[in-house]
C-alpha cells in the first residue's frame, strides 16, 4: 500500500514542480479578484450550501481557510461559523479582505499573512485545531507535505477544490507558442485526481462533485500582458523575443485597446471526514 501511495505522491510532485507561484504574482492579481468577491457572490453562497448539505458547517465551528484571497468564500462562510482563520501569502489580498470585512461588518475572521508550506502547526498550536480545513482553488496545497498539514490541522472535515479542465483561447494561443519554442508538454491539471488517490491510499473516503462554469473578462492589453507574462514565467524564463511575441498576440486580438478572456472550466470539489486521530495512517 505504501508503494501505491508513493506512486501518486511522486506523480503529483513531478507535475507541480516549479509551479508554486510567489507573493508578487498574487499581489498583482489582488485587485482583479477583489472585483469578483461580490459580483460572484452566488458562487461563494453555493459552496456554503454544499457544505451545509453535508453538515460540515455549524455555528460552533472553527474554520481554517488556506489561500483565502479577498474573501469570496471566507465572507459567506463566516456568517455560518464561530470563527475563521484566513491565510494568504499576498498582503494585497488580505488588505482587500480586511476592507470587505469592514464593509459587511463581519468580525469573526482573523486574517494572517502566511505561506501554508511554511506554517509550523505545532508552534501555532494548530494541530487538530480546526473543525473544517478549507482550501478552495489555492496553489498553497501543492504537494504531499502541504496536504498532510491539512490532515494534521483538521479535527472533523476538509474541503479542497481545483480545476479538472480549463480552457482559455487567449492563454492557449500564448501557451502553445511557449510549448513549441521550448519543447514543453502542455501542463496537466490533475491535482484533484492525485489528491483523491492519495487520500484513498491513506484510508480516507473523499467525495467528489463537479462544477461547470463559463465567464468572460475584459482587460486592457497592458493588463493582459502583465497577466500572461507572469503565467508563462512560471514555466520558463521569458526572453525579450518571447515578451514581444506575447504583446503582438494580444495586440492582434485587441479591440479598442482591450482583449476579452473567454474561460470555460470544470472544477472538482473534494470533501472528506477526518478520523478522530486526524493523522495519515500511513507514511511514505
Amino acid at each position: 500500500m505504501e508503494k501505491e501511495l508513493k506512486y501518486w505522491v511522486d506523480l503529483w510532485e513531478k507535475q507541480e514542480k516549479g509551479r508554486h507561484k510567489q507573493q508578487e504574482f498574487w499581489d498583482n492579481r489582488a485587485d482583479f479578484f477583489d472585483g469578483k468577491v461580490f459580483t460572484e457572490g452566488k458562487i461563494g453562497s453555493n459552496v456554503v450550501k454544499l457544505l451545509k448539505s453535508k453538515n460540515m458547517l455549524s455555528k460552533d465551528m472553527k474554520v481554517l481557510d488556506i489561500g483565502c484571497g479577498p474573501g469570496k468564500h471566507t465572507l459567506p462562510m463566516a456568517k455560518e461559523v464561530k470563527s475563521i482563520t484566513a491565510l494568504d501569502i499576498s498582503e494585497n489580498m488580505l488588505k482587500h479582505l480586511q476592507k470587505n470585512m469592514e464593509s459587511t461588518n463581519i468580525l469573526n475572521i482573523h486574517p494572517i499573512s502566511l505561506d501554508w508550506k511554511d506554517v509550523d502547526l505545532k508552534g501555532r498550536q494548530w494541530e487538530k485545531a480546526f473543525d473544517l480545513v478549507f482550501a478552495s482553488m489555492t496553489p498553497g496545497v501543492f504537494n504531499y507535505e502541504t496536504l498532510e498539514k491539512m490532515l494534521m490541522a483538521c479535527r472533523k472535515y476538509c474541503y479542497l477544490s481545483g480545476f479538472v479542465r480549463r480552457s482559455d483561447r487567449l492563454e492557449n494561443e500564448i501557451a502553445d507558442y511557449i510549448y513549441e519554442k521550448y519543447q514543453l508538454s502542455p501542463k496537466k491539471i490533475d491535482k484533484v485526481y492525485y489528491v483523491f488517490n492519495i487520500l484513498w491510499q491513506l484510508d480516507y473516503t473523499p467525495e467528489i462533485e463537479y462544477i461547470h462554469r463559463k465567464w468572460e473578462d475584459d482587460m486592457t492589453v497592458e493588463e493582459a500582458y502583465s497577466l500572461y507574462t507572469d503565467k508563462m514565467s512560471s514555466m520558463v524564463s521569458l526572453s525579450e523575443e518571447d515578451r514581444e511575441k506575447i504583446k503582438k498576440i494580444l495586440e492582434h486580438k485587441s479591440h479598442k485597446g482591450k482583449v476579452t478572456e473567454k474561460t470555460e472550466v470544470i472544477q472538482g470539489i473534494l470533501t472528506w471526514k477526518c478520523p478522530p486521530y486526524s493523522y495519515p495512517s500511513k507514511k511514505l
